[in-house]
């Protein structure tokens, strides 16, 4: 087990090493097209003759680097429609490489994600939508794009411990945790694609998913679906890449186990705990952080807290520690009021939200029903 004064140490050297690098690398948040604001929204008009574009985007704005990959993610409610993406010399709207999809995958409620592979290129692009028999008006939603370069794109991997008869760290969020959660069982989760690589934590970081805001349960179990699916058949990772989510019911789902290294902050997993509250915090977009997400998270917080001896210094959200505007600037706003809920002694209560959620689910009663015994100690 490590000690407390030795995880702190290492976290402080961990994020000297991040705080120095950050202005160095490129920000994580996707192709910019023009003035146009994530999420893309787009409206489809229907009954066009095939093959007649719908929609076309301003050029991408240069980019720092040389990319091979580009990832896109959103809704599209009516899958009769082609995105494509065309290069073009600056200035110049004819004559440009055309790229579609190499890989597509579109769940059952409409959500999608796309991937685009590409010489390696610095040049801008355009999103082309067209029609194939689109026979109503319909919408699409592009929540995010990533620009990326497939060498880099799978996880950073630490070998896996060997078993070697010395107890360490379980695996799995144990049975007795002091809230309820969604198990991988429970929400349908695939198997990971190669073992995990254990660790123990000793700080935690909060992310948004920057997509589907869930009305309902059913809807985050489909968008934890999605998301697994997003991460390990879009960007080649092992699994999902946070440990746990959280939906705006206040439910708590797990992810990537506890115990093993997960894939949320590009160099900076190990020991690290991603936890990502589902919608899009990012204005103009603004989703509602509810009462209950807050609840939820405060008490998984003190549970990392306690459990794991994290000290005060060890929260961070995503844009302290990576070139990204995650978890977007509504929810970094709370980030202190969410310090002081979970490692402040004199800060036990949690204040009411203005926009608060419907009632308690017999799941959040239990949850906090549990919460409530393991802050009492009995």
């Amino acid at each position: 087990m490590v000690s407390p004064a030795i995880k702190t140490a290492l976290a402080a050297l961990l994020l000297a090493g991040a705080f120095s690098s950050v202005k160095a690398l490129e920000m994580e948040d996707g192709l910019v097209f023009g003035t146009l604001p994530y999420p893309i929204e787009i409206k489809l008009p229907g009954g066009r003759k095939p093959g007649a574009v719908l929609f076309e985007s301003p050029s991408s704005e240069p980019t720092a680097f040389d990319y091979d990959t580009v990832l896109i993610q959103g809704e599209m409610p009516a899958p009769a429609i082609s995105i494509r993406l065309e290069t073009e010399t600056r200035g110049t709207l004819s004559g440009g490489q055309v790229y579609k999809q190499a890989a597509f995958h579109r769940a059952p409620g409409g959500r999608f994600w796309m991937k685009y592979s590409l010489p390696g290129t610095r040049s801008a692009l355009r999103l082309v939508v067209t029609n194939q028999d689109l026979k109503e008006d319909s919408s699409l939603t592009i929540y995010s794009t990533e620009f990326l370069r497939a060498d880099s794109m799978r996880e950073e991997r630490e070998p896996a411990a060997a078993d070697t008869g010395v107890s360490r760290e379980p695996l799995y969020l144990p049975a007795d945790a002091p809230f309820n959660a969604v198990r991988r069982a429970q929400w349908n989760a695939a198997p990971p694609k190669e073992p995990y690589s254990p660790h123990t934590p000793f700080y935690f970081t909060l992310h948004h998913t920057q997509g589907h805001y869930p009305k309902n349960l059913e809807e985050a179990s489909a968008e934890m679906r999605f998301i697994q699916d997003y991460h390990q058949n879009a960007k080649g990772w092992i699994d999902i890449g946070y440990h746990f989510l959280i939906d705006p019911m206040g439910d708590i789902f797990e992810g990537r186990p506890i115990g093993a290294v997960g894939a949320h902050v590009k160099g900076r997993n190990t020991g690290n705990i991603g936890i990502s509250i589902m919608g899009n915090y990012q204005p103009p977009v603004s989703d509602t952080f509810t009462g209950s997400a807050l609840s939820s998270f405060v008490a998984l917080g003190r549970y990392l807290k306690d459990t794991y001896s994290v000290d005060v210094s060890s929260f961070y959200a995503h844009r302290d520690i990576g070139p990204t505007d995650c978890p977007g600037s509504d929810l970094y706003a709370r980030k202190e009021l969410l310090r002081s809920l979970i490692f402040d002694p004199q800060t036990r209560g949690i204040p009411a939200d203005p926009a608060s959620a419907p009632p308690l689910t017999p799941a959040q009663s239990l949850s906090l029903e549990k919460l409530m015994r393991y802050l009492s100690g009995k």
